[in-house]
């Protein structure tokens, strides 16, 4: 482990924050804590507020209501400078006159640290981030990998209470940002420090976060760790965000411990937990589903709809289905590859789940069309 860089992690309290501009609400009474030593992403779409937010902590950005902590001091009219926050950015913003070396030195200078001090830190940064021995080259003779990692190194080099990054890998190749995602859980892991990550890219954050916060609309939608996003989705807005899925809508019953629905001609059922919906979303995650050419070819006691084959593709460990539902819109099956079936687009098939799969959720985009 890095020892000058590795330190006790912080505590951040985000309390009923609001961001107004003149003629729009950026972040929305958000409220969120983040706990020393996580790793929390704010992931959502683009104008969803999630970059606002990291701006009203880093201090870059005044609020117009609520209140921000770290580790119990109010921070929000203290100046960014004084926060003791590193901060990293999607285009790096390294000097191009300075050596690697004078980059990461930087910010050690602004706090007058002595200059044999320096040195220590600076090697131990480089170490961290895997690039010892390039402390003597200049930010154009690197790659945009080790550009980034410079930056991160400068960011962390003054011990911060917590490191916020605002998409840094936006500007990279996939190959060269899924490295990267990795060498970035590595450093939080060795420093133990608060990471605060912004993205718009739902993998990224289920690889890199133990938290997620999805925003939409300048409003937290859900927070919880990639697996409760990702399998307990609490809105549809956040189940379609998490990844690929299969959505079946229709006006639900409830029936003792039960829900059903008529969705065209089929009957769905499954398990209430909790608050049946009036108008239901049934949500179905691509691994969840089966497709197969006949009813027949069904397990017994599986909940079938009959389907469309769209698209077959070869995914090289197995097959992605795009299939037409009933009532028009798209499902999404994977499967194993010793499943393959043969069908090809134009196919008529059925696609089954077991009643005790999927999420049943109020169905927002009709409850906001009525």
């Amino acid at each position: 482990m890095s020892s000058q860089l590795a330190g006790a992690g912080t505590r951040i309290d985000i309390q009923n924050v609001t961001k107004r501009y003149a003629k729009s609400v950026a972040v929305d009474d958000v409220s969120l804590t983040v706990e020393p030593g996580e790793f929390i992403t704010l992931l959502g779409p683009s104008g969803s507020g999630k970059t606002t937010t990291l701006n009203l902590v880093a201090g870059f950005t005044d609020l117009t209501s609520g209140s921000i902590e770290i580790d119990g001091q109010r921070v929000d009219n203290v100046p960014a400078h004084k926060r003791g926050l590193g901060v990293v950015f999607q285009h790096y913003a390294l000097f191009p006159h300075m050596t690697v070396a004078e980059n990461i030195a930087f910010p050690l200078q602004q706090r007058r640290t002595p200059k044999a001090e320096q040195k220590t830190l600076i090697e131990d940064a480089l170490r961290t981030v895997g690039l010892s021995g390039y402390g003597d080259r200049y930010p154009r003779q690197l790659s945009g990998g080790q550009q980034q990692r410079v930056a991160f190194a400068r960011a962390m080099v003054f011990s911060p209470r917590a490191l916020l990054m605002d998409e840094p890998l936006g500007a990279l190749d996939k190959n060269l940002r899924e490295k990267l995602q990795l060498e970035i859980k590595r450093i939080h892991q060795e420093v133990g420090r608060t990471f605060v990550f912004v993205t718009h890219d739902q993998e990224e954050a289920l690889i890199l976060s133990d938290r997620i916060a999805i925003f939409n609309n300048g409003r937290i939608e859900q927070v919880g760790t990639s697996a409760e996003l990702y399998e307990r989705p609490a809105s549809l807005f956040v189940a379609r965000f998490m990844g690929e899925s299969t959505v079946f809508r229709a006006p639900v019953e409830a029936a003792g411990p039960d829900w059903s629905m008529d969705f065209h001609g089929t009957r769905l059922r499954g398990p209430a937990a909790g608050q049946v919906p009036g108008r239901g979303a049934l949500v179905l995650r691509p691994e969840q589903l089966r497709v197969a050419p006949r009813a027949g070819d069904a397990p017994g006691g599986a909940v079938k709809v009959p389907v469309k084959v769209v698209q077959n593709i070869y995914l090289g460990s197995g097959h992605k289905y795009e299939l037409r539902l009933p009532d028009g819109s798209t499902g999404i099956v994977r499967t194993p590859l010793a499943e393959s079936n043969g069908l090809r687009p134009g196919d008529d098939a059925v696609v089954y789940w077991s009643d005790r799969d999927g999420v049943l959720l109020e169905d927002s985009d009709l409850v906001s069309t009525t």
